[in-house]
């Protein structure tokens, strides 16, 4: 092999060196471009599923120091970059019999994750993806039934009771502590009415029809909905609260 020869063939070979590595690193960049969005996807939606089971924890945990009056439970929560907070945006009124309507503030918990929210309201869990419908995960103690043939409708109403916000990647302490109880109920059948004032009140129409509400359309709007409720024996227990996260 003469030397213009060894020459060629060490050029040769160089050039092959650097295709291969041209090669490999195109397809390494393809690989993360792909992979990695849907990796993530897979991570978040993931967090998003582990905090949808601890607030079916916390709604647990809420009834517990609500109707048994537990003094405190703590929840400790994952954030991963997600947030938590305690608002009082929602609202029920409720008339019944001869009373005046009461408006009872009720609050709500909610966990964010990029567009996705959970969130405890009135007792009940809701889930929200974004462009989608809202879910009910988890109903409230909100419900009809027949005691010896007479219909009678239990509102056990629980409000949250706080303001705070934390975010960022560490873990959120939730303490729950019981504030007050009470409960009326009716001597003789009556009419109800509520109204809830709610980011969720679509799915609160299709709960309240669910438990024998009449919807008065024409007051109903994608934040509020009134349902009737006639000739029904009421028991209301209310009950608030107080939320902290830290």
């Amino acid at each position: 092999m003469t030397r213009e020869d060894r020459r060629n063939a060490a050029v040769s070979e160089t050039l092959g060196y650097i295709l291969l590595f041209g090669i490999v690193t195109l397809s390494m960049g393809v690989i993360y471009a792909i992979g990695y969005p849907a990796l993530q996807s897979n991570i978040d939606a993931n967090i998003f599923e582990s905090a949808e089971q601890n607030f079916i924890v916390l709604q647990s945990n809420m009834d517990r120091v609500a109707f048994d009056q537990t003094p405190v439970k703590v929840l400790k929560l994952k954030l991963q970059s997600s947030a938590i907070a305690v608002n009082n945006e929602s609202s029920m009124t409720i008339t019944y019999g001869a009373n005046p309507p009461e408006v009872i503030h009720t609050g709500e918990i909610q966990f964010q994750k990029d567009s996705k929210t959970l969130t405890y309201e009135m007792g009940g869990v809701f889930k929200k993806y974004p462009r989608e419908a809202t879910v009910m995960v988890s109903k409230p103690p909100i419900y009809s039934s027949k005691i010896n043939g007479v219909d009678v409708m239990t509102i056990g109403l629980v409000s949250v009771n706080g303001n705070s916000y934390i975010s960022g990647k560490g873990i959120a302490t939730v303490t729950l502590q019981h504030n007050s109880s009470t409960m009326n109920k009716t001597s003789v059948p009556t009419n109800v009415t509520v109204t809830i004032n709610s980011a969720h009140a679509t799915k609160w129409e299709e709960y309240l029809e669910e438990i024998g509400f009449s919807i008065n359309t024409t007051s109903t709007t994608a934040k509020s909905v009134t349902g009737h409720k006639n000739d029904t024996m009421l028991i209301l227990s209310k009950h608030v609260v107080d939320v902290d996260i830290s």
